[in-house]
């Protein structure tokens, strides 16, 4: 009774010391022997203890421990036994709200076989996805609203493998964002448009890993007045140093900016998030209106954008096997050229189970 008690002690302060230091994150560093701050990431991260109930804790061979970009994939737990094995989140917020939950693996030979497993991961009763070769970093994201107090995320065994885990992050999201008629949304890319830089927190409240990547279009970018836009009460929170860069088309207003992209699945259905904000002073007559349009001239929207104030553009359901979009000027009202800061793809998850189907409260090996 005695070391339960301490145990007991011993997650809530865990607990506690999360909740003050980011309020509405769950960090867990799956395998870790204790909890830590994260300097880099000002994210306090715990350890599995009071998630989980199975599995085995175990840390990355000493051949890859120097190698690793984060803290939080030196360790890991793998779960030998048993089919499927869960981890339960009770965020403090608390049912009907909308999350973004982040599973990360890196396999770093830890069990000496040189073998990279293959397994499913399930969001309660729904199935998710299939993990695939994690012999590198690699991380699953889905944005998900919860009808009970508690949400469970399951590796399944395939088969292929002893499924494993090296980190889990739950953020909590506003309401009014990513408002879909989608089940949940699977994260399959999300860029800083014209920059170099990966961000991610502190610099997004929201905790979303913004990768740095450009095309073959004009890069601009803007440090003035800075402080107007940081104080915008737009809901999706885009962190200030993505929207302070971005890429315009090429050569003159009436070129437009494209991209195209191969679906694995016809069937999918996407959705798609971009983000503007508009960093230039127009003098006087000027204009920059452009319309947004998905797979071959299905248009979404037109945007006039205003100084410094961002604006976010989300797309209808759509599906295929070869994708696109396309950003193209208004021409005949506009005097400059379409730009984009940021842009999220995300593929829509059905999720025809009920979380009623589960065991109340079940997180053990089964």
């Amino acid at each position: 009774m005695k070391m339960l008690f301490v145990i007991l002690v011993c997650i809530s302060l865990n607990a506690i010391a999360q909740a003050q230091e980011n309020p509405g994150f769950i960090s867990i560093d799956c395998g870790a022997p204790n909890g830590y701050h994260d300097d880099n990431l000002d994210i306090y991260y715990t350890i599995d203890t009071g998630f989980v109930e199975s599995g085995k804790n175990m840390q990355i061979s000493s051949k890859y421990i120097d190698r690793v970009p984060m803290q939080q994939l030196m360790n890991l737990r793998c779960f030998p036994n048993g089919t499927r094995n869960c981890y339960t989140l009770r965020p403090t917020q608390g049912k009907s709200k909308r999350y973004l939950i982040r599973a990360s693996f890196f396999y770093g030979n830890y069990d000496t076989l040189s073998q990279t497993p293959t397994f499913d991961l399930y969001i309660d009763v729904n199935y998710w996805i299939t993990v695939k070769d994690p012999s590198n970093y690699t991380y699953e994201e889905i944005i998900y609203t919860t009808s009970r107090d508690y949400i469970q995320v399951c590796l399944v065994n395939r088969g292929s493998g002893v499924p494993f885990i090296s980190a889990l992050e739950l953020r909590t999201l506003d309401n009014s964002t990513y408002d879909t008629s989608a089940g949940a949304l699977q994260t399959s890319w999300r860029y800083n448009i014209g920059s170099k830089t990966t961000y991610r927190h502190p610099q997004d409240d929201y905790d979303r890993i913004w990768e740095g990547q450009s095309f073959n279009w004009t890069t601009i970018t803007n440090k003035t007045n800075v402080d107007s836009l940081r104080s915008t009460n737009n809901a999706y929170k885009v962190p200030l140093e993505v929207l302070m860069t971005g890429q315009q088309s090429l050569d003159n207003i009436s070129s437009s900016l494209k991209l195209f992209w191969i679906s694995s699945e016809p069937t999918y259905k996407w959705y798609l998030f971009f983000h503007f904000a508009e960093f230039q002073v127009l003098r006087s007559g000027q204009l920059r209106r452009f319309r947004v349009y998905v797979n071959d001239n299905k248009l979404i929207t037109t945007v006039t954008p205003e100084y410094l104030k961002p604006v976010t553009v989300s797309t209808f359901p759509f599906d295929g096997t070869v994708l696109n979009f396309s950003i193209t000027s208004v021409t005949s009202q506009s005097s400059l050229p379409p730009f984009l800061n940021a842009v999220e793809w995300f593929r829509s998850i059905d999720l025809p189970h009920s979380t009623t189907d589960l065991n109340d409260g079940t997180s053990s090996a089964k």
